[in-house]
């Protein structure tokens, strides 16, 4: 078994940076690429590339029949479209930049060679597992949530994203508005401005001006009903 800040003290942005620039090879195999906000970014069927995200937030969502809904939220430091398996591809995906973004293209067959020779106990896919994990958790338990509790989930899914400016406090993702907070719980926007005005009068929120600040995260939890599932 392993410590889970164990596992994400090896995987953090700069050391995985760091093992990547080990080889020789590096700038062959890896390029850095700015994407500017509101770009859309479709995957072709011949998938080549990681990608490690630097700085910005993106939205992933899967392209598949069905799973148009479907999408994550990634933060600085992340990984994505990393296979476990040789013969597994990640199937298509659209990503959407929600701020300006910053992320390393990765070649595959050098991405796999670092990680067998620089990360032998296999700490920064081990991470991406567990984030992989988390990934889908929060898109099976939003699914089993009503619209109001769907916003709470979504409030608080954007303060694991954000910056903690005190204990019981966050600043939340400066992409976050009520069109992206109503896509992010399924709900209208209509009714997602009713059940914000609600946190605002409760002194839970403050949405007046960005970046919106959840002031007490502790209450919020309790409005969701549960305490115990949110962090891995």
């Amino acid at each position: 078994m392993y410590s889970k800040d164990e596992i994400r003290s090896y995987a953090t942005f700069s050391k995985i940076l760091k093992l990547l620039k080990k080889d020789s090879h590096f700038n062959q195999y890896c390029t850095q690429h700015i994407i500017q906000k509101k770009t859309i970014i479709h995957s072709n069927s011949d998938l080549k590339y990681s990608y490690l995200v630097e700085s910005g937030y993106i939205k992933y969502n899967y392209t598949s029949d069905g799973y148009t809904k479907n999408f994550h939220i990634l933060s600085p430091g992340r990984l994505f479209n990393l296979p476990i398996l040789l013969e597994e591809i990640p199937k298509k995906y659209t990503v959407t930049a929600l701020t300006d973004v910053l992320w390393w293209q990765i070649d595959f067959d050098y991405i796999r060679k670092i990680l067998i020779t620089e990360d032998p106990k296999h700490y920064i896919m081990l991470n991406h597992l567990l984030e992989s994990r988390y990934d889908l958790f929060l898109l099976t338990r939003r699914h089993s949530l009503s619209s109001e509790d769907s916003i709470y989930f979504s409030l608080l899914r954007c303060v694991k994203a954000g910056i903690r400016t005190k204990p019981n406090e966050a600043q939340l993702p400066a992409f976050l508005n009520y069109e992206m907070l109503a896509e992010l719980s399924y709900t209208s926007k209509t009714y997602t401005s009713d059940v914000l005005k609600r946190l605002r009068e409760e002194g839970i929120l403050i949405s007046s001006k960005k970046p919106w600040i959840v002031t007490d995260i502790k209450r919020l939890r309790e409005l969701l009903g549960s305490n115990d599932w949110w962090d891995l």
